[in-house]
């Protein structure tokens, strides 16, 4: 069997990478397209404020990370086709994921800073549309980076033997791609120190009567702060894929892989340590309530018609 992706581990373990990687982003497929949509069903029905409106964010754009890229890179692995990672048409699921991957990893940062600044600082008022003109900027700099990259990709399709060119091109994307690095491993270190600042304070202040309400706010804040796990991973696997001496191709992990885990890690995080599931259930049942409640109304006032018509033509 000719396997999709090479590694370059030169060992017999290549088919088994391929499958595992492959059967792995179809369970992730699975978990973000039902878990996602839930999260970003619950949170609009909750009180708008910034935290809320970051929950729908980063369920959107996890949702948005998995929806292609994982299809794509499941089918990639598990067929028998060779993949030409550089092509152009096969570059775009590898722009979706990347844009749509650090959308939700500086989304969490903004929810480690705007979390810590409640915590420590609770009469500042941080504005939401600051942190969504942030966000948006942030969103439209990754897209056009990741696009750039991608007309990069186009124009060295075309196969011109233009040397100058060439080299042009190559620095244009080493600065763009060591730009965007940058700007993750920022990103990731922020919303860490601003995360272990929150617990650590939160730990400290933890006794007398207020002990209750504060392990509720530690509960909180440990979520965002295991929010920020994959994107350390996401780091750590850049360093290694940079680094030639390990005898692996580590580039489609870091690509696809790591992105499409945590879009699937995120929702079960949200969702295991928080009431999105008890909301939603409660949600369910009190519209199937309200419902049942239209109905009977409707019914009585049906019946009350029926009666004024009796009457009337009994009158008469």
């Amino acid at each position: 069997v000719i396997m999709t992706f090479d590694f370059g581990t030169g060992s017999s373990y290549e088919s088994f990478l391929n499958y595992f990687l492959g059967v792995f982003a179809v369970i992730c497929a699975i978990i973000s397209t039902l878990l996602n949509p839930l999260i970003f069903y619950v949170y609009t029905k909750k009180q708008k404020n910034i935290m809320n409106v970051l929950f729908k964010v980063i369920a959107i754009s996890d949702f948005l990370t998995n929806l292609l890229p994982a299809t794509f890179i499941s089918y990639v692995f598990l067929s028998s086709v060779k993949f030409n990672q550089h092509a152009f048409l096969n570059q775009l699921p590898e722009v979706i994921c990347c844009t749509f991957g650090c959308v939700s990893q500086v989304t969490v940062t903004l929810m480690a800073i705007t979390r810590m600044i409640k915590i420590i600082r609770p009469f500042f008022s941080v504005e939401v549309k600051w942190v969504l003109a942030y966000l948006i900027f942030y969103t439209i700099y990754m897209a056009l980076a990741n696009a750039a990259s991608l007309v990069i990709v186009g124009v060295e399709e075309k196969g011109e033997d233009n040397v100058g060119e060439s080299s042009n091109l190559d620095t244009l994307k080493s600065v763009n791609m060591y730009a965007c690095f940058s700007m993750n491993m920022f990103h990731c270190f922020v919303g860490l120190v601003c995360s272990f600042i929150t617990v650590g304070y939160l730990w400290i202040n933890m006794m007398g009567n207020e002990a209750e309400a504060l392990r509720l706010k530690l509960r909180s804040s440990n979520t965002i702060l295991l929010m920020n796990v994959p994107y350390v991973i996401s780091i750590v696997a850049h360093f290694l894929a940079l680094n030639e001496d390990i005898g692996m191709d580590l580039s489609l992990v870091k690509h696809y892989m790591i992105p499409i885990m945590t879009s699937a890690f995120n929702p079960c995080v949200i969702v295991a340590r928080t009431n999105t599931m008890k909301s939603f259930m409660v949600g369910i049942r009190g519209s199937s309530e309200l419902s049942s409640f239209r109905s009977r109304t409707q019914l009585s006032q049906k019946r009350k018609k029926y009666r004024l018509r009796l009457c009337v033509d009994t009158t008469a």
